[in-house]
């Protein structure tokens, strides 16, 4: 016979591992390791503590809790020349310290390679009318002395990127994660390795983006976030920085690092990632000198546009506007401008206008905000402008409001919002996309500290104007990315594809395409999955027709 002891004892390693097994039923995760394991190890903390992981797509942003998806394996798609991520999140049962996280390179059955960069995400404040607690946004480098502790019950995701070449043969490429607890590197329960492919299909995106970009880089912002004096070469050096890894992002920002009318300017003004850049409305001999040098270079004169006023609504805001295109236009033959508006008709001393009939002649590059594409008769007298030469690009900023069934940028909103502006603009034949600041930092203690970036324009405008975070807090000359950053940098790869598309199949099946993700404006999928399957289906269609 069992002694009373005993008894209790098997009673107490059942109980445990009912427990045990309902802690993994409530997460809503699979089991990862069988009962017999269990009552091999008597229900041990370590079994409690195997961690659970799930795969997401790249327009997913996880929640800080609640349970993970199942998605046990994961194939990122991308074309050669372009960037594309997945993620993937952990969760422990148990609190667990020095765990190391470790990604081999993608590599195909010949040894070929691709770039893989691996993220941390970072969880920034989002407290507001209509958001309480924090989003995932910033995404911090892992390097190989990475180490991070974890709460149990807590999701832990990170952001798998990989970067292709023209060069990187087409093919299948493997890569396997490792989740590692330094303290017990052979213990099998604690520690989970993870198989994640890239697909490269054979076609290739070019340096130089169909659509343009133009968007604003505080000098002052970046100088104050680093502790050095706005007027230093520590501070130019570091704009130098900033500039060039948003042409990494395949992003122009409005002012070059250098002084145009400088030898230096040649080599940014003639790079194809640059695609427009902004000149300083200066004196008339500042801007006799901007002419005489763009001039001589078709492609600097076509990407230089000035930028001299913004949003004008009223009377007294369009005699200033009249002035000034008089002004260059006796200064500066054929000037291209830019004149963001946000409403489709203005009251004047003379009655009621058309915002793109009032620019008509003067500002070369209609830019309204994606909302003024719903007004009357816009689109129709957009388009006939563009037929004649002028540009179209669009812009978003605190509006189209967080509340708005819009898409934008911010960081409370559903990732695939910020993608699918892309997939719109291509809809509704914008060229380009214009976009006020991707720093704004003056307005919070410190720009890891709170989303609530401009909170003079609204209660939930979170992330507006910043689309990336100072490099300082990392110790690094240049600034940390952010899942709404990838995202633009992916949704302009995805206007590429679209482009491509258009030139090899016709509009009418590019139309056919975007319909299956967006009907219009404020109407389309809301499903990431349905997305990657459709982007899938055109890169495919893509790569079959070039043979």
């Amino acid at each position: 016979m069992f002694g009373l002891s005993s008894v209790l004892a098997q009673l107490r390693r059942i109980f445990a591992v009912l427990t045990a097994m309902m802690i993994f039923i409530s997460s809503g995760s699979s089991m990862d390791v069988t009962v017999s394991q269990l009552l091999v190890r008597g229900v041990h903390e370590y079994v409690l503590s195997v961690p659970s992981y799930s795969f997401y797509e790249p327009t997913a942003k996880i929640p800080k809790t609640g349970a993970l998806d199942k998605t046990a394996d994961y194939t990122m798609k991308l074309a050669k020349n372009e960037s594309e991520y997945c993620q993937i999140a952990f969760q422990m049962r148990l609190n667990r310290s020095n765990l190391a996280l470790t990604c081999t390179d993608f590599t195909d059955e010949n040894g070929n390679t691709l770039e893989t960069s691996l993220f941390e995400e970072y969880y920034i404040k989002t407290t507001g009318e209509t958001i309480m607690g924090s989003c995932p946004d910033p995404l911090v480098p892992v390097t190989a002395d990475y180490k991070f502790s974890a709460l149990g019950c807590s999701n832990y995701p990170f952001v798998i990127r990989v970067r292709t070449t023209a060069d990187t043969p087409a093919g299948d490429y493997t890569a396997t994660i490792s989740l590692t607890s330094t303290t017990q590197p052979d213990n099998k329960y604690e520690n989970l390795s993870v198989t994640v492919h890239a697909h490269v299909w054979d076609f290739v995106l070019p340096d130089a983006p169909s659509m343009d970009t133009a968007m604003g880089l505080g000098k002052g912002d970046i100088a104050r976030a680093h502790r050095v004096d706005v007027n230093s070469e520590a501070a130019s050096q570091l704009y130098k920085n900033y500039y060039e890894f948003l042409l990494e992002h395949k992003i122009s920002a409005y002012n070059l690092p250098v002084d145009i009318l400088s030898d230096e300017a040649d080599a940014y003004m003639s790079d194809p990632r640059c695609t427009s850049f902004c000149i300083p409305y200066g004196s008339d001999e500042q801007i006799r000198a901007y002419y005489e040098k763009l001039s001589t270079n078709e492609e600097w004169l076509n990407k230089a546009y000035f930028y001299p006023i913004d949003e004008p609504t009223k009377q007294e805001d369009y005699d200033r506007y009249n002035s000034i295109c008089a002004r260059l236009a006796s200064l500066y033959p054929d000037y291209n401008m830019v004149t963001p508006f946000y409403v489709n008709t203005v009251e004047l001393d003379d009655g009621t206008h058309y915002s793109v009939d009032l620019q008509n002649g003067k500002s070369s590059i209609m830019c309204p905000e994606t909302v003024v594409f719903d007004g009357e008769s816009f689109s129709e007298k957009a388009w006939a402008r563009q037929k004649n030469g002028d540009k179209l690009w669009w812009y978003v900023c605190c509006g189209p409001s967080p509340t708005s069934d819009y898409c934008n940028l911010f960081v409370q909103q559903d990732g695939i919002k910020h993608r699918l502006l892309f997939w719109q603009q291509k809809q509704y034949n914008v060229t380009g996309l214009l976009y006020w600041c991707t720093n704004w930092w003056g307005d919070v203690v410190d720009s890891w500290s709170s989303a609530h970036t401009t909170p003079w324009t609204g209660a939930d405008t979170f992330g507006d104007g910043n689309l990336m975070y100072d490099g300082y807090r990392l110790g690094q000359d240049f600034p940390a990315s952010s899942l709404r950053l990838e995202a633009v940098t992916n949704g302009i790869e995805d206007y590429e594809y679209l482009t491509i598309a258009e030139d090899l199949f016709g509009r009418d099946y590019v139309d056919g395409v975007i319909a299956k993700v967006s009907k219009d404006l404020t109407h389309y999928t809301l499903f990431d999955a349905q997305f990657a399957k459709v982007r899938a289906e055109l890169g495919s269609a893509i790569e079959k027709a070039f043979g």
